[in-house]
């Protein structure tokens, strides 16, 4: 079973990092439109090394709406979407997220919301619709998260 370590617990305020920033992956994103997830190959990314949040509050998972439109992700719907600063109606988008450590690959929906505008460092949020598939050990007294898929 792959696993891989998204906390910050080697530095020295691992904890502090930890509640600033939250657990980060990183991530490869695109859509790859002869991906077919019963094949062991990954899908072919538009984007490699992203940066992404796990977000155990975020049901669903979401990329950069500046991203998204800049790697071309097709938009198939608009719909409201909540967060901490309310309601904005955004566009859902067509990918792929593939996780190389843990050789998995989540796809489907994922809302273009404004991260990086917001003030978030991450270009991706991975959230329950990805954790709902794997296993997360969270240490707050030491900033470790481990990841197991």
């Amino acid at each position: 079973m792959p696993s891989i370590n998204c906390g910050f617990q080697d530095a020295p305020q691992g904890m502090r990092l930890l509640e600033y920033h939250g657990p980060e992956i990183w991530v490869d994103i695109g859509f790859d439109p002869d991906y077919k997830p019963d094949k062991n190959a990954p899908p072919v990314p538009k984007i490699s090394r992203v940066q992404a949040l796990v977000d155990t509050g975020a049901r669903q998972s979401c990329i950069d709406s500046r991203l998204a439109s800049e790697l071309g992700l097709p938009v198939f719907d608009r719909r409201p979407v909540s967060g901490v600063n309310g309601m904005i109606e955004v566009d859902f988008h067509l990918a792929q997220v593939h996780v190389p450590s843990l050789r998995f690959t989540l796809q489907g929906a994922f809302a273009g919301v404004p991260l990086v505008a917001s003030g978030f460092r991450q270009r991706a949020l991975v959230g329950r619709s990805f954790l709902s598939y794997v296993k997360m050990a969270y240490d707050g007294q030491t900033g470790e998260v481990v990841i197991s898929a």
